[in-house]
């Protein structure tokens, strides 16, 4: 996963003033997105019950549900807006994880490593105790097209990586 976000980091660092305003472009797509979907989860009142139930489940579904690691692709969607500080922070954190069974691995004490607006998309995986077939249903209406972001992320971060090698 540390080579994942040094790829992710290393690829935006190289990219010319054009690749930053198509790659933030592409982010800001992909962010809609993901503020549609969760509004569907709050909508249908998983969010709030998730909120109460914290309490007693401890977060199990950031624990057990949430993703175990991160492609290149998901830093750097994620890491994009970060400062220079708060990049420094990430890669101290995925250096040096939190060694649980199964937890996200940027999970700390405190909770996430990002703030909620930043999480990567695959983190919209939540509430597996509660959501329904329509939430879920609703959440994969959007896989073409994130799909097809993430393919041209993808081809981005590859071309700037490319570049260094040759």
């Amino acid at each position: 996963m540390s080579t994942d976000l040094e790829t992710a980091l290393r690829a935006y660092a190289q990219m010319s003033p054009a690749a930053v305003l198509k790659a933030a472009e592409l982010i800001s797509c992909l962010k809609a997105i993901k503020q549609q979907i969760e509004g569907r989860a709050g909508a249908l009142g998983y969010s709030a019950r998730c909120q109460q139930a914290i309490e007693v489940c401890r977060g199990e579904c950031c624990i057990w549900h949430f993703p175990k690691t991160f492609t290149a692709v998901d830093f750097f969607i994620a890491s994009f807006d970060l400062a220079a500080a708060e990049r420094k922070v990430l890669v101290e954190q995925v250096r040096h994880p939190v060694k649980l069974p199964y937890q996200c691995p940027l999970l700390r004490k405190d909770g996430c490593i990002f703030a909620f607006q930043s999480r990567p998309i695959a983190c919209t995986s939540a509430f597996p105790c509660m959501a329904g077939g329509e939430y879920w249903a609703y959440k994969e209406s959007f896989r073409k097209d994130i799909d097809d972001i993430y393919a041209v992320i993808r081809h981005i971060i590859n071309n700037r990586t490319r570049k260094r090698h040759s």
